[in-house]
């Protein structure tokens, strides 16, 4: 017995020597963060210590790591589309390591740095430097401008500004009509693929705008051709910002604010207001005035299955003339949506909403007396999927089921309508992180007819809803060298049928090109042909395949002085529309920068210069 205890007595004071022992091994710890400030996850930081043995140690979500190794003389740090960057510890203080990262290549979509520097006052015209997005002009205040995802839909987009659907069921629009410029901080693409949870207008995918950033409280004065004012406060529970935007030709106003409120166990409350309106100063034959405001709260509780609740209320109207004719609409909206999605590598989610639309528009004074129409168009949904990801792969499948009810019509008389749908949808992006990637794309859609499709050419009678149904398969090709070069190839094929029929194909190519630390290059073309008849006769784009591109070159020496030339092909009233713009940038000061720049909208340069704090 004796011989246990002094064995087990041996191994303890052992035990208790040896643990300081290791505890001593010096350690290294730091952050690794962008030229803006972000921390950077993922990034590699290697090293070697004092008797040559390699030492690694990867950064987290907040860019931190640890190093283990005695002597370390210096750090490498590489991670994708970065710099390599080289540094000197310094002990016993911790590293900060500043790594200028490509931002050109981290995204498709502009950036929020973009978006400040762009020479744009129609966020449209940023947004559309996004690859495969065409953009759609018209010289009228409204419908003016549309974006659509790969060419799928000539009516454009879904709009979904600050969280809220902005969709004019009247007419059949997603209005970009009164949105300050320098109004959004953040854009972020949908494609056509998450129509399974949106439903009408999604088949040309959905743009989700943001007013809110992290660094929300930016000012911006600028003036020139336009008057551009913008003054945003606040914090992460709560914020307030305003803008306006007018010229000789156009006007528009806008305040968005918001609140968090933190509740016990995890649980949150936020709420979201806005409104907005816009003024066009054309000739009396087009002459526009509009406006457009929303209400929404969310319940947030993450212990349920991340459970959330979330109501939402607007109501949008305008008032323009054709050709000295008056026409007025009026649209509104109310819902309500409960979801919950689990966490981890195969996550499930589920949703359930329901939405009421009623509109109003008058064409009535038009020659041939056309009738009010007046009604209401009920939409329930209920979606199910999974999104799975791995080292090699990150898929997201889904299936949404519809049920769509039309009430009302035009003269008095009720013409209900009833339809159902069903979405399936699958987007799988096959070796992400590897050098070669494969996205796969098959997906359903459908298109519902406005309140003036669906009636006003009825004659008062019944009509079966005048519905389209449209299936995708779309594939892209992508390769990066990791580095300085990213390519991309798509091609996408979409058959639409119902009340009309016919096949959109799309195909296009875009490349990113970091030529230098300080400059890129990113280039892309598109060209799409529709065959699917407009309502009321006629092809998408006159019967022509139109083609759109862009040439982008950026001079960035973050935070210094940035500068942006953009060649771009858009369309403006179906026809090419060739232009060239610019603008420049540079620090006057602590957190203040001046700015310039030059826009060919309409036909028209617009130049403005300013300052942003």
């Amino acid at each position: 017995m004796n011989r246990w205890l002094d064995c087990a007595a041996a191994l303890l004071i052992v035990t208790l020597v040896a643990a300081p022992a290791r505890a001593q091994v010096p350690l290294t710890v730091g952050s690794v963060r962008d030229q803006r400030g972000a921390p950077i996850e993922g990034a590699l930081v290697s090293s070697r210590s004092a008797d040559g043995r390699p030492v690694q140690a990867v950064t987290d979500a907040a860019g931190t790591f640890v190093l283990h190794g005695q002597g370390l003389a210096s750090l490498l740090i590489t991670c994708r589309y970065c710099e390599p960057t080289r540094l000197t510890p310094t002990p016993p203080g911790p590293v900060v390591a500043i790594v200028r990262r490509y931002q050109a290549l981290l995204q498709d979509a502009p950036s929020s740095a973009d978006l400040e520097n762009l020479p744009y006052a129609h966020v449209e015209s940023a947004l559309a430097l996004h690859p495969f997005e065409l953009l759609s002009q018209s010289a009228t205040p409204y419908p003016g401008s549309s974006l659509s995802d790969r060419g799928l839909s000539p009516t454009g987009s879904l709009l979904i500004d600050d969280g809220v659907p902005n969709y004019d069921i009247a007419n059949g629009l997603s209005p970009y009509a009164f949105i300050p410029a320098r109004y959004e901080q953040t854009a972020v693409f949908n494609n056509a693929t998450t129509a399974f949870r949106y439903g009408d207008q999604a088949g040309g995918g959905a743009v989700d705008l943001t007013p809110f950033d992290a660094g929300m409280n930016e000012q911006v004065v600028a003036l020139g051709t336009d008057a551009i004012l913008r003054a945003a406060a606040g914090s992460d529970a709560a914020g307030i910002v305003a803008g306006s935007f007018t010229n000789d030709e156009e006007s528009r106003q806008r305040t968005d604010l918001f609140a968090n409120v933190p509740l016990p166990a995890d649980q949150s409350f936020g709420i979201t207001a806005g409104t907005e309106q816009g003024r066009g100063y054309q000739s009396p034959e087009a002459a526009f005035a509009g406006s457009f405001s929303f209400g929404s709260a969310t319940f947030s509780d993450p212990r349920a299955l991340n459970l959330q609740l979330s109501a939402v209320a607007d109501r949008g109207d305008y008032a323009m003339s054709e050709d000295e004719y008056p026409i007025s609409a009026v649209w509104s909206d109310s819902g309500f949506s409960a979801g919950i999605h689990t966490s981890g590598p195969l996550a499930g989610f589920a949703d359930v909403a329901t939405r009421a639309s009623t509109g109003f528009y008058d064409a009535q004074a038009l020659p041939g007396a056309l009738p009010r129409v007046g009604a209401m168009v009920a939409q329930t949904r209920v979606d199910a999927g999974f999104d799975a990801s791995g080292s090699d792969y990150n898929v997201v499948g889904g299936v949404g089921a519809f049920w769509v009810n039309y009430s009302g019509g035009t003269n008095g008389v009720s013409q209900p309508a009833k339809s159902a749908f069903v979405l399936p949808s699958v987007d799988a992006q096959l070796f992400g992180n590897g050098k070669l990637s494969v996205t796969l794309q098959g997906s359903g859609s459908f298109t519902l007819p406005t309140l003036v499709e669906q009636y006003q050419y009825g004659g008062g009678l019944p009509m079966p809803l005048q519905a389209l149904r449209n299936t995708l398969f779309a594939e892209a090709l992508n390769y990066t060298d990791d580095s300085r070069v990213r390519f991309s190839f798509e091609q996408a094929s979409e058959s639409v049928n119902g009340s009309w029929s016919g096949t959109v194909t799309s195909t296009g190519f875009a490349t990113t090109w970091q030529v230098a630390p300080t400059l890129s290059l990113r280039a892309w073309t598109m060209h799409v042909t529709d065959s699917v008849p407009l309502y009321g006769g006629g092809l998408p784009y006159g019967g022509a395949a139109p083609t759109v591109n862009a040439l982008w070159l950026t001079y960035d020496t973050a935070p210094g002085v940035r500068a942006d030339v953009i060649y771009r092909r858009d369309l403006l009233e179906g026809a090419p529309f060739y232009h060239v713009d610019g603008a420049i940038s540079g620090p006057l000061g602590t957190r203040v920068r001046w700015y310039a720049g030059a826009e060919d909208w309409l036909h028209r340069t617009f130049v403005d210069a300013g300052i942003r704090f």
